[in-house]
């Protein structure tokens, strides 16, 4: 059951909109009362994601945020449309995976042109617009669990998702004073994939799943949930914080029992199990 949350009257931009997590913070924003300008490059899923939403709730602008001159039409478009920008929502992202001996340049700097560069466009061109109405505002950034783990394939995707959580928080320091909080999400494993499952990716889902925590994949809805948290009234006192929405992953792998044994005969001094002497 989604938690309430009321955006009336608030207007909203949210990049990556074409599909996935960021279509559904449109819905989710949209059904909370906000105005939203959904944004991608995608031009074909863009117009799939605000087909059959109120049209004079819900817009849409295809852009390129990895240029400034993209995120400058994002942001100018919700200014001279909807007259405000209270929330800007940095979802969009690329994912390619290589291992660092076969990584492309080209590839890199794509997926630095998006991940990074276009997040710090993006928000850029948000906070002035904030800051010259002198309202306020929030922003959300996106990362990734594999920011903080080591994973085959994903040199570039990782790095670049560490690099958007450092921003956060240089970002969140600098903008508080305008009333601007900046806070990022992490998901982990998001139910997102291609349906049906390409092969390779169902047998390696299958192998990590069960090891998860909660042992399934979260939802875009889970995620869209704790973005609207973020910009709400019930978050006011947060920034500069990563938010991980991932069942748990990043602590470890899934329990199954009701006790762990203790088979180290070094501690028996400490739990009492020794009669005699003390281990060494």
């Amino acid at each position: 059951m989604n938690v309430a949350f009321d955006f009336s009257g608030q207007v909203a931009v949210v990049t990556g909109a074409a599909r996935g997590v960021g279509r559904t913070i449109v819905e989710r924003l949209v059904d909370a009362g906000a105005t939203v300008l959904a944004t991608d490059r995608d031009a074909e899923g863009l117009a799939a994601t605000v087909a059959g939403m109120p049209a004079d709730q819900v817009g849409s602008v295809v852009a390129d945020i990895a240029t400034p001159e993209g995120a400058s039409a994002i942001v100018g478009a919700a200014i001279d449309r909807y007259g405000r920008l209270d929330l800007c929502v940095n979802n969009a992202a690329v994912a390619p995976h290589a291992t660092l001996l076969d990584e492309r340049v080209e590839v890199w700097d794509t997926v630095y042109g998006v991940n990074c560069r276009g997040t710090f466009l993006v928000t850029q061109a948000a906070a002035r617009a904030m800051i010259a109405a002198g309202n306020g505002g929030r922003i959300v950034t996106f990362s990734s669990g594999v920011s903080k783990r080591g994973s085959a394939g994903a040199a570039c995707y990782a790095s670049s998702r560490a690099a958007v959580e450092s921003f956060t928080r240089v970002a969140a320091v600098e903008l508080a004073q305008y009333g601007i909080l900046v806070n990022c999400v992490s998901p982990g494993l998001i139910d997102t994939q291609p349906k049906p499952l390409p092969p390779r990716m169902a047998e390696a889902l299958g192998r990590r799943i069960p090891t998860m925590p909660m042992a399934r994949a979260g939802e875009p809805d889970e995620v869209a949930s704790v973005v609207l948290f973020l910009a709400s009234d019930a978050a006011s006192f947060l920034t500069g914080a990563v938010i991980d929405v991932d069942g748990g992953t990043g602590v470890g792998v899934r329990f199954e029992g009701t006790s762990v044994p203790d088979d180290d005969p070094r501690y028996d001094w400490v739990t009492g199990r020794a009669t005699t002497g003390v281990a060494t």
